[in-house]
């Protein structure tokens, strides 16, 4: 009977789901490569789970990354959950070992069926937090916006651009593409076959060319930093204590010498002490005396030099602290300002997500009431539908019985002639008949 009317129709199986209910349903290979930005605990192994936004189960097992999962009997109305998990196990993984969910992401296979023919080819998504859209979606926002084709859109687009969210990067396309320990595309495929797979090809690249830009960006240090501006003031401090204790160091230096001149010992060494006589002898004690004395003035020197040392090295520390003591100051003054600032945005961005919070539930309220309008008018216009329908129906019924009374008048009017006409009477009044009998009811 079904093939009896699709042939009637010109159309094939395949174009009404209706009558079988496994026509349309296919199953997916999903492959999770890598996870980034998401916090993990020591001896944590990162897997995923496939379901659909429905809640049927459409893979039960945990699959570890890198792994082929195969997503079964799923339509293309379906949105396909793709859910990261932390345990604590290691493959091959069980159900019962303790976990915790890291994010998820929602595939619509309408828009991939549309954009890339159900294919994503080491694509980043960004993660949302497990279970959120249930959540929104239970209390009856944003739950339809959550599986559509521009909120996947959107999370493709900033996928590779915010570096810091949990992102996970994923292969999928029909299963009996897949190999069976892997997602890769070769150069050796047919040419329909690279045709079909250029598009998520293409995507690949674009986005991990605008993470590449991204992560250069963020790894360039910018002109003219505090940063770097605290660092040559630092810098040229250090040249100029260098060259104050340079020039100390030549002080002390030049004063050692000076004291450590040629004493009066080396004096009386050039002397002729082989000419000396008795006076000569008595000139001794004064020497020693003043060798005595020129040690004593050079241990005084000494002393003096080191307590110098010792007052600028105390002078220096104290000198470097108080530098460090204001510059912590200003550090903190600037931190303060800082928060300040942070803060006063923080209340101005609030304000505004408030007043766009508020703005977003009139408009909800105003296209609510819109709707109700909307039905109520088109109900009235399906009554009103209906009730012109059954006045037509009456008029045709109406004019059924017209027709069928008309019919038994022309017969009766011809019997009537026709006996007339064996009786022998004129027929004056056959053109009256005529135009009784040529009369045709308005259709």
């Amino acid at each position: 009977m079904v093939d009896t009317l699709l042939k009637t129709f010109n159309l094939g199986r395949d174009a009404c789901s209706i009558f079988d209910a496994g026509i349309g349903k296919f199953d997916v290979a999903v492959v999770c490569h890598e996870v980034r930005s998401v916090n993990t605990q020591p001896g944590e192994t990162i897997c995923m789970t496939l379901a659909d936004a429905e809640h049927r189960v459409a893979g039960e097992d945990f699959i570890s990354l890198k792994s082929v999962g195969i997503a079964k009997s799923l339509q293309p109305e379906s949105v396909l959950v793709i859910k990261i998990w932390a345990m604590l196990d290691t493959p091959p993984l069980s159900k019962h070992a303790e976990r915790r969910p890291l994010g998820e992401v929602r595939i619509p296979f309408k828009h991939l069926a549309e954009s890339s023919n159900c294919m994503l080819y080491y694509t980043w998504v960004n993660l949302e937090s497990a279970g959120l859209n249930d959540s929104v979606a239970h209390l009856g926002y944003g739950g339809a916006f959550s599986n559509s084709s521009e909120a996947f859109m959107q999370n493709i687009m900033s996928g590779p651009r915010q570096l810091y969210q949990p992102k996970a990067c994923v292969s999928m396309c029909r299963s009996e593409l897949a190999e069976s320990d892997r997602i890769l595309w070769t150069v050796d495929l047919p040419r329909k076959e690279r045709i079909n797979r250029w598009g998520p090809l293409l995507r690949s690249q674009q986005q991990h060319a605008i993470m590449c830009a991204a992560q250069h960006l963020e790894g360039r240090p910018s002109n003219g930093s505090d940063v770097l501006q605290r660092l040559l003031h630092l810098r040229a401090q250090a040249d100029e204590q260098a060259q104050e204790i340079d020039s100390l160091q030549e002080q002390l230096q030049s004063a050692s010498r000076a004291t450590t001149a040629p004493t009066s010992r080396e004096a009386l060494d050039a002397e002729p002490w082989a000419t000396l006589t008795g006076d000569g002898w008595r000139q001794k004690p004064s020497m020693t005396l003043l060798e005595e004395r020129s040690t004593r003035q050079l241990e005084e020197v000494r002393h003096a030099a080191l307590q110098s040392e010792a007052q600028i090295s105390r002078r220096g520390k104290e000198a470097e602290a108080q530098k460090e003591l204001e510059e912590q100051r200003n550090l903190e003054a600037e931190l303060q300002s800082e928060l300040r600032a942070a803060e006063a945005e923080l209340a101005k961005i609030a304000e505004e997500a408030n007043n766009k919070i508020e703005a977003a539930n009139l408009r909800i309220r105003s296209l609510r009431r819109e709707r109700e309008e909307a039905n109520n008018a088109l109900e009235e216009r399906r009554q009103g539908n209906q009730k012109l329908q059954a006045m037509l129906e009456e008029i045709e019924q109406e004019k059924s019985q017209l027709m069928e009374q008309k019919e038994a008048l022309i017969r009766i009017v011809e019997d009537l002639h026709s006996s007339c006409t064996q009786a022998g009477l004129p027929a004056t009044d056959r053109a009256s008949i005529d135009s009784i009998t040529g009369f045709k009811m308005p259709s």
